[in-house]
Formats: C-alpha cells, structure tokens, sequence
C-alpha cells in the first residue's frame, strides 16, 4: 500500500554532488534548499522531476527511482543514464530530461522534486529469501534495496544478479562486489552481454550473455525466493515468463518498468498487423501507431512530444489526457483508472481504433 506523500506538489532541491557511476550513469545528490528535513521513503520507491528546459514550452517532467538506501538521510540521490537517440533510428531525438541533467545541471543547481512514492518496494528486515534481478540502468531501485538490507543487518539470502553491455557502461559494480564479499548471505553475479578489452572476467563481470533461465537455475537454490525484477521490457517479460514456468508463484515475483508498462505473461494477444492513426490534436501530430511503438506515450515522446508522466506504471495519473475520439485499452491490469471514462492513462494505455487525443 502506498504511503502518504510526504509533502504536495513540487519543492527545490540543491544538487550537492554529481558524481559519474559510469560513462553513461551519474547520480546526483539533492538536499532540500530551504535546509528541512527531507521526506522519508522506501527502498525501490521513485521521485518525480521538474525541468525548465529550453526550447520546450512546458516544463519536463520525469520519474527517476531513489538509487540510495533509506538509512542515508541527508540526502537523496538519483543515479541517470544519458539516454543517446535511438540505434535503430539515429534522426530521433535522444532523451530530453536525462541530457539535460548530464549536461546542464551541475552542483549547486537547483531542481524541483515531488514526494517519493510507488509500490516496488521491498521490506529490508524480512526473513526470506531474495533475488534482486536488473538490467542495464534498471540496477538503481536494486542498488537501494541491497543497501538498506545491509544496512539494517538482516540475514536474509540475497541474490543481486544484473545484466549489462560493458564496464564502460556497469554502474555501482565496486559497491556490489564489496558488499558480496563482506556479507557471507549476499551472492552477486554480473552477466556483460558484449565485454570489452578492457573488462576482466571474474574481476569485473562473471559471465558472458544475456541474464536467462538458465543462468538462474544455476546460481539459485530453486523457484521459491521473493523476485525483484526492474529493466527493459524484454528482459523482464523472458524472465517472467520463465519464472513462472520454473514454478515461481507470480506473487512471489515484483517488477517495476523502466520505459513503457507493458503484460509480461506473454496474454496481450496484440496482432502483428495492428496499426491505428493516433493524432495529438494541439499538437498538431497525425502519426502511426503499431505494437512496436508501445504505449500512447511512448508514441508521443518518439514523435517529439513531451506529455507530463511520473510513475509510468498507470497509478499516479500524472500523465492523464482527454480522448476526442476512438477506443483504447490498457497494456496491463495493474492501473488506477481515471473517474472519466473519457480520459485516458497515455502512459499504459495503446489504441484499439484511430484516435484522437487533446494534447
């Protein structure tokens, strides 16, 4: 269950520290400029952002999950992968709000906060055992979650495995080796899907691939661990699909989307020729919408629009927009939807007709 913000709307924070993880992730420690206290909050839970950035006409808003433990009071600290314009389509513009921060927010800066929230969370005191699963910049609610079990002392098993390209791009790994060797019950393996020359098997990752059933039926005891799972779509939706066929019990296993919300049980059912015109009507944008774009959101941001959003998992309402005209559905079950059947969660939601949207 949710807890109750720890204060409404938006406050300034000072960034303190700027600090690069690797050299695509850097975290960012923010105090609260007036100097009160800050709000506390839970291991795995996210902040939303706000942004003036030139050149968009409303300020940028963004989630971004707390990358600390809970115990570390005087600040908080998010840890941002600079998001580069997509591979497969370079003419696309990179990541507005995370370019900004690396580019032009430096210590001393100031940038306004909303209250920490969400309900990927994880009790650091509990008995069980856990398995921290992640890939690429989905590590920092993980980062949170293994900190504040250390922190607390617990005794519980803790299996903190993370998927990643490369050294040039693996944050924290010196803070989870060094974690995995003082603590006897936390087991750390680090999966690099293209090692570089540079990177040292066994000194900097464990294997070589793709994080898979396979490596998880090697390194656990069997299906019966609590499973934390945060990364990209894909990733997630092989691994849940997998968990639940070893015979994990799906309420055992917790996930958190890093980019669009999506089903992981593999029920969606979406047909390969599915393709919907969806027009941003002050916006003035008629484009295309095919399963491979995701979300309505998703749609809008590959399109340059930058439509307000925090959680991105349908609960926050932040991003809740008016439909003209057309159907729509939802990507996964796990929303709040809004009091208006005419409104729509963009966030998590995906065209059923032509549509029409007032934004």
């Amino acid at each position: 269950m949710s807890q109750t913000p720890a204060w409404e709307g938006y406050r300034r924070f000072t960034v303190t520290r700027k600090v690069p993880e690797s050299a695509t992730v850097t975290s960012f420690y923010l105090v609260p400029e007036d100097g009160s206290e800050l709000g506390s909050y839970r291991p795995g839970q996210h902040i939303g952002i706000k942004l003036d950035v030139p050149g968009q006409f409303i300020p940028v808003m963004r989630s971004y999950t707390l990358s600390d433990s809970p115990a570390e009071r005087g600040h908080y600290r998010l840890s941002i992968k600079r998001e580069p314009a997509p591979t497969d389509d370079p003419g696309q513009s990179p990541g507005v709000s995370s370019n900004f921060m690396h580019d032009h927010v430096a210590e001393g800066s100031t940038v306004e906060l909303s209250a920490p929230g969400g309900d990927f969370v994880l009790r650091p005191e509990g008995k069980g055992p856990v398995v921290l699963l992640s890939g690429g910049v989905g590590c920092t609610p993980m980062i949170s979650m293994l900190a504040a079990i250390n922190d607390v002392g617990a005794a519980r098993d803790v299996w903190f495995i993370h998927g990643v390209k490369n050294g040039v791009e693996h944050a924290f790994g010196d803070f989870v080796r060094s974690l995995a060797t003082e603590r006897p019950n936390i087991h750390a393996h680090i999966r690099y899907s293209q090692p570089g020359a540079d990177d040292v098997l066994g000194r900097d990752f464990d294997s070589t691939g793709h994080v898979d059933m396979d490596l998880l039926r090697q390194l656990l005891p069997g299906p019966t661990p609590q499973f934390y799972l945060c990364g990209a779509t894909p990733f997630m939706t092989s691994l849940y699909q997998g968990l639940t066929e070893w015979g994990v019990d799906p309420f055992q296993i917790n996930y958190e989307f890093f980019g669009q919300a999506s089903d992981l049980t593999g029920k969606a059912g979406l047909d390969d020729g599915e393709s919907h015109q969806v027009t941003f009507r002050r916006s003035g944008v008629t484009v295309k919408w095919t399963p491979a774009v995701g979300s309505l959101l998703e749609l809008a941001e590959t399109h340059g629009i930058s439509p307000d959003f925090v959680c991105r998992a349908g609960n926050c309402h932040t991003c809740v927009q008016h439909v003209v005209e057309g159907a729509f559905s939802y990507l996964h079950e796990a929303i709040i939807p809004p009091m208006d059947d005419s409104d729509v969660l963009i966030c998590s939601a995906k065209p059923d007709s032509d549509l029409v949207l007032d934004f």
